[in-house]
């Protein structure tokens, strides 16, 4: 991959700058959802039909009532998400800088310890030289062998967060039914771009208190841009 040559693996996949975009994502649409009108009340005398049709747009507002702050909710994780995965960045930039030097001093290390071995072909006792040849090449192997070492172990950590983050997401209205039609589809796919934790923001969006039909479900997904 063009990333990490130096340690031959991205320990911390994901990208800061576009989970800060859904968190802004986020914000923005229980922003939106919040300016929504809502279904004004049917007077009980007229009659059952008009009631029943009352008592569905009471549900509607309750249900799109707990999607604001369940979005809101989402959105601070997604900061702070975005503020870990860019600290790990940082982490992962340096020991791939690291990784490359010691790559290379280990080439370099590799190449005297042929020289040596030449040497001592054609030159009798300088078998000394080739013993600090390979000492020098086991060292510079420790190096780097250590520095990947840090790497996975960056590279569990992130996996780690990447996890709970994930998990305070799915726990956001916790309990509830799913809408009967989500269409988070272009949202949920958006965010698996980016990391594993945003695979699950499309459940956490459509989960509400009640069942609200159709019209509230596109009326939500517009919001977020899914359409």
């Amino acid at each position: 991959m063009a990333e990490f040559q130096g340690l031959g693996f991205d320990p911390v996949p994901g990208s800061a700058d576009a989970v800060a975009e859904a968190a802004r994502s986020c914000s923005a649409a229980a922003a939106k959802l919040g300016d929504a009108p809502t279904p004004g009340e049917i007077p009980e005398w007229a009659g059952p039909s008009a009631q029943a049709l009352a008592d569905r747009a009471g549900r509607t507002r309750a249900g799109l009532a707990a999607v604001p702050g369940a979005l809101r909710e989402a959105a601070a994780v997604l900061d702070g998400w975005a503020g870990v995965l860019a600290a790990h960045r940082r982490q992962a930039e340096d020991l791939d800088n690291q990784a490359v030097t010691a790559r290379r001093k280990l080439v370099d290390a590799q190449d005297d310890v042929e020289r040596a071995q030449t040497t001592v072909q054609f030159s009798p006792g300088t078998e000394a030289e080739l013993t600090a040849a390979h000492d020098n090449l086991a060292a510079v192997q420790r190096e780097l062998d250590q520095i990947l070492d840090q790497a996975r172990d960056l590279e569990r950590a992130h996996t780690t967060e990447a996890t709970r983050v994930a998990e305070r997401l799915r726990a956001l209205g916790d309990g509830a039914p799913l809408l009967a039609t989500p269409d988070f589809r272009s949202l949920a796919t958006h965010l698996d771009t980016f990391s594993r934790a945003g695979r699950d923001l499309g459940v956490i969006v459509a989960r509400t208190p009640v069942t609200p039909p159709s019209g509230a479900v596109g009326a939500f997904t517009a919001a977020l841009g899914g359409r």
